[in-house]
């Protein structure tokens, strides 16, 4: 169940310095991303898979990946063996995707300009994303987003990883903000909201369209740009308000 805590929205508008965020489900679209990439694979591959029409290729990986939380390897030693192909195309298709991957993503269509409003409004802005140092940061590369933030975190370079609360202790430090003045965003109820929360964070969940799963969280948002409103930075909101 949903929990709430009372006042939280006016303690936002009012004691909030920094918002950090993570990368993949939350500003990254990952679910079109990695169907944007795996559509180019098969096409990339047909000669090495001619059991599998492109629609039953696509929708097996997807099922197979797990909106990324499934391990890399055998997510194409599972689909060689379930369409019968050599088992040594597995690497094949691993390779592509550790290469081809970072090239398919796309962020969320509202990402940018939340970004930019929450800077405008003079708040400081994190990033912590678990994953790989080489493809974690050739997204971020592609996406271009370094230039948005003050601080951004990479589970494998930092040696700890989401929910550790010592991950998000580090990118408050670089911040140079407490616990008590910032907000995490992110999609995952454990790795994320819990995480922050354990941190002595207030975690805003950014809640999954297509489930039902409720969750204690200090927020709720279902599209990026509802973080303006929750923060008290929106310039329509603002601008009417006087400030």
């Amino acid at each position: 169940m949903l929990v709430k805590k009372p006042c939280l929205v006016e303690q936002m508008r009012t004691d909030i310095e920094a918002v950090v965020f993570d990368l993949d489900g939350t500003l990254l679209d990952r679910r079109r991303s990695f169907e944007r990439f795996v559509r180019g694979q098969w096409q990339r591959f047909a000669n090495c898979h001619q059991t599998a029409g492109q629609e039953q290729y696509v929708q097996t990986l997807i099922e197979l990946d797990r909106d990324g939380y499934a391990p890399r390897k055998s997510l194409f030693t599972d689909l060689v063996a379930r369409f019968g192909i050599p088992s040594g195309v597995a690497d094949t298709l691993l390779e592509d995707y550790r290469a081809g991957f970072p090239n398919a993503c796309v962020l969320f269509p509202d990402a940018i300009q939340t970004l930019s409003c929450l800077r405008a409004a003079g708040l400081k802005l994190g990033l912590i994303t678990n994953g790989s140092i080489r493809m974690q940061s050739r997204k971020l590369q592609c996406l271009a987003l370094a230039p948005m933030f003050d601080t951004m975190l990479i589970s494998d370079a930092e040696g700890i990883s989401k929910p550790d609360p010592q991950i998000f202790h580090r990118a408050l430090e670089r911040l140079n903000t407490s616990p008590a003045r910032s907000v995490f965003v992110g999609d995952h109820p454990e790795v994320d909201v819990a995480g922050a929360r354990a941190a002595g964070m207030q975690a805003i969940w950014r809640r999954d369209a297509n489930g039902s799963r409720m969750i204690e969280a200090d927020g709720v948002i279902d599209e990026l740009s509802d973080l303006l409103n929750l923060l008290g930075r929106d310039p329509q909101t603002r601008e009417e308000a006087g400030a």
